[in-house]
């Protein structure tokens, strides 16, 4: 007889009291649990449950305005950078190591969950947003300012000295929103003791999806994000499909939310990597700190080497924990926000059943039990249901087994547990890691689910009921409920054939695709290219953006980033074709601002394409993943805003040293081209 393994006792149990349930974990599990695991070995295993990012806290309305019913659409908020004291679960040691970082605090002495100084958590607390808002962020830089002859470069794109990382900025990854001003500028530098409030008015035709904030300070961003400072920014729908417009997914994915009631946010899996280690380890990696040791992150090489990530012996932590335990329900939808912040490496995230949650369960408290992992995590895949990308949702659902996350990639998907028990969340390491140079074998579980029965679900579940059609089920259900005053049958009728058609929805996605006839007229016209390249110059590698891969058989400084010059001048209100290839190693483009769809993708040598790019042809993103021998087409617009912003390589530490590139939005001139500006000029 098959019992199963209701999640009081994983939470409970395992945490605090495990000769006391183990009668109670016999009668329950699909395996036989009736022997001392012996999990007092497992750290303060109560501690490394999952939880959601904390949401941002609004600043109050000030006391000389009267309230409004407007109010909602004005939010402001503070965010405090400065270095934070906390810890950070090691599973090598199987010890908490004490850490100080570089962080985004909510006050300007307490940590996240309003402890004290020394229990920050690092992570940035999540916004959530919606269409038509104007919101506005206040960076209070509390960061020691250093001596000026201390931080002097003579080049902006060399690695800063020793601890000169203290300048910041911030960046809204994906959001659609003007790059000038004090919106979404990323080519401002606020210093030490400096505070500046950005304001972004988010369009009320703004898509809602997943997007993220971090810092761009160029020189400074890979130390910055890879110390923790990286946040969820949640843009929230409710615009309900009509005949002639097109809705938001949210609308039918509410009765998915979590049942704590903490709304999309509660959605939200942050991923991190931060490599930090101790002084006193001349920050050698992968050596443990010593039992008073603090770990820091000061010196560039912690992080410019092309495997830093794996040499660093880190783990990729969720919502600031390392490997921790998820509760969830089986015969349930749940959707995942998933956030790749990683300044370097890639994660090919897999959810596939352990046949024997008895040994994964010990494993957790366990040193240095990397090598384990694959005999762990031994039973089914759980399917992976993509609904959007970026932030944005796609014209068909896309299923998936292995989810190739790149950094500054987020997936949101749909899946449910199809049976009680344990499930491994982990980084598979069969495929070329491709944000680098080489194959490396960077084996990591990054969390572990335990499921219990879902007793309301069962009754309604056909036996051999597959993974999609148990989807389809729920999203029908879901569309079905919707009330008729907000969805009329017609429409209702539309989106459900689409559903049984294929996983589609057409009702939802946020930007019309480019048509056959627009590509081609597109083609008949100019293009802008980029091309990704490492090349020695001088004895020194320089990380350059060039132009056509023809254009420049001997790479010149000019690719080498510059601050005062442009280098894509694009005119507003037209389309475009980008073609983007890489003459060595793999690189993440990112371009702000304007989202693009992709349209063509083929190998220049006549190969077969790289298996990460299966289903993405018609998908829109702002990131996406060049690999060496590709060529990739993508159709973009420029649309509303005009300004100066940047494209670069989201490996982070080849942006800070000059994988970067200058794009101009201006004014068409009315003759078919674009005005260079105003006053005569």
């Amino acid at each position: 007889m098959s019992h199963r393994l209701p999640r009081r006792y994983v939470s409970l149990c395992l945490a605090a009291m495990p000769f006391a349930c183990s009668a109670a974990f016999a009668a329950e599990s699909t395996v036989n649990l009736n022997v001392d695991l012996n999990l007092q070995s497992v750290p303060k295993l109560e501690l490394r449950l999952l939880q959601e990012p904390p949401k941002l806290k609004a600043r109050a309305r000030p006391a000389n305005r009267a309230a409004s019913k407007r109010d909602e659409y004005e939010k402001a908020y503070d965010l405090y950078i400065r270095y934070a004291n906390g810890s950070i679960y090691n599973p090598t040691t199987a010890k908490h190591d004490k850490v100080r970082l570089r962080s985004y605090q909510q006050t300007d002495g307490l940590a996240l969950d309003g402890r004290d100084e020394n229990a920050a958590t690092f992570m940035a607390p999540t916004v959530v947003m919606a269409p038509g808002q104007t919101v506005r962020f206040k960076l209070h830089n509390q960061l020691p300012a250093l001596p000026d002859e201390q931080c002097a470069t003579s080049d902006i794109n060399a690695a800063r000295p020793l601890g000169c990382f203290n300048d910041t900025n911030l960046h809204s990854h994906g959001l659609w929103v003007s790059p000038s001003g004090n919106s979404d500028n990323v080519l401002i530098s606020i210093k030490p003791g400096v505070d500046f409030e950005y304001e972004y008015n988010i369009p009320i035709d703004h898509p809602a999806g997943t997007f993220w904030y971090h810092p761009h300070q160029h020189g400074a961003t890979a130390m910055q994000v890879a110390s923790g400072m990286a946040g969820a920014l949640v843009v929230e729908g409710d615009r309900y499909p009509s005949a002639t417009a097109n809705g938001d997914l949210d609308v039918i994915l509410k009765p998915f939310q979590p049942d704590d009631g903490s709304g999309s946010a509660g959605e939200v899996m942050l991923l991190q990597q931060i490599p930090y280690d101790c002084p006193s380890n001349s920050l050698t990696p992968t050596t443990p700190c010593a039992t008073d040791g603090v770990g820091v992150l000061e010196d560039f090489g912690q992080v410019n080497d092309p495997n830093a990530w794996l040499k660093s012996g880190r783990y990729t932590s969720v919502n600031g924990k390392v490997q921790p335990v998820l509760k969830m329900k089986t015969q349930r939808l749940y959707r995942w926000r998933m956030i790749d912040t990683g300044f370097q490496a890639t994660v090919v995230l897999r959810i596939r059943r352990a046949n024997d949650p008895q040994k994964l369960f010990k494993a957790l408290g366990v040193a240095n039990q990397d090598k384990d992992v694959m005999e762990l995590c031994d039973g089914e895949d759980v399917t992976q249901f993509e609904v959007a990308s970026d932030g944005l949702t796609h014209d068909r659902i896309i299923p998936k087994t292995l989810n190739y996350l790149q950094p500054g990639y987020r997936s949101d998907i749909l899946f449910s547990l199809p049976k009680a028990g344990a499930y491994c969340v982990y980084a598979e390491t069969n495929v070329n890691n491709m944000t680098t140079m080489h194959d490396v074998n960077n084996t990591r579980l990054i969390g572990v689910i335990a499921a219990r029965t879902n007793a309301k679900a069962s009754a309604r579940v056909r036996s051999g009921e597959s993974p999609r059609d148990f989807l389809l089920a729920e999203l029908r259900n879901a569309v079905q409920s919707l009330p008729g005053a907000q969805l009329p049958d017609s429409v209702k009728s539309t989106i459900l054939g689409d559903l049984e058609n294929g996983l589609k929805l057409g009702k939802f996605v946020p930007h019309a695709g480019f048509s056959a006839a627009a590509k081609d007229a597109m083609r008949g016209k100019k293009k802008e290219y980029v091309t990704f390249n490492i090349a020695k110059l001088g004895g020194k590698a320089r990380f350059m953006v060039e132009g056509k891969p023809e254009d420049s058989p001997i790479p010149e400084l000019k690719y080498v980033y510059d601050p005062h010059r442009v280098d894509h001048t694009l005119v507003l209100g037209t389309e475009q074709i980008w073609e983007l290839a890489s003459k060595n190693g793999s690189h993440p483009f990112h371009i702000h601002v304007n989202p693009f769809q992709i349209i063509g993708i083929s190998r220049t040598d006549g190969g077969a394409v790289d298996a990460q790019y299966k289903d993405l042809i018609g998908t829109w993103k702002d990131t996406l993943l060049v690999i060496e021998k590709h060529k990739i087409e993508i159709a973009t617009r420029y649309q509303r805003y005009i300004g100066e912003y940047v494209l670069h390589c989201h490996i982070l530490e080849h942006e800070d040293q000059g994988m970067m590139q200058n794009v101009k939005v201006v004014l068409p001139d009315g003759k078919g081209g674009g005005d260079a500006g105003g006053h005569g000029h």
